[in-house]
């Protein structure tokens, strides 16, 4: 007989009929445990800028419960925050630099402030449509969408 049941143990049905963590239920209940309802939330949080520290808080403390989904979309997070971070932080000094040196200096730091922010939008709402359709992310250690 060429069945599953005969090339698998038990443990491996049991976790290939888990999906590898893999979670396609949004529960409204589930917004502070590892999930895609939590994933969901903190791609909000993001999109707000300013509650992106909640977000980065929730991506760090659910890092490691739960599969490689949850992790990958996790690490993405992780990274968008820390894009949103190094290009506001340096177009600001740029802006800050520009003031007593250049105007274009200025309009440069104002640009890749704007970048950053159209960036960080365009990977929250990627991984935001991801998580709610419950697949995984094709890259998630990209700093690129």
């Amino acid at each position: 007989m060429t069945g599953l049941r005969s090339r698998h143990t038990a443990s491996e049905q049991e976790h290939r009929a888990a999906g590898d963590g893999k979670q396609k239920a949004f529960s409204p209940f589930g917004l502070f445990r590892p999930g895609s309802a939590n994933i969901c939330l903190c791609h909000l949080l993001v999109l707000t800028i300013l509650l992106s520290p909640i977000a980065l808080a929730f991506a760090i403390l659910y890092a490691e419960p739960g599969g490689r989904w949850l992790q990958a979309h996790y690490h993405y997070l992780r990274t968008t925050i820390a894009l949103l971070v190094i290009g506001l932080g340096t177009g600001g000094l740029m802006i800050l630099l520009g003031a007593s040196i250049s105007s274009a200096l200025m309009l440069a730091g104002l640009g890749l402030c704007a970048t950053t922010v159209l960036l960080s939008y365009a990977r929250s709402l990627l991984g935001f449509c991801s998580a709610l359709r419950g697949s995984p992310l094709r890259n998630h250690r990209s700093y690129f969408i």
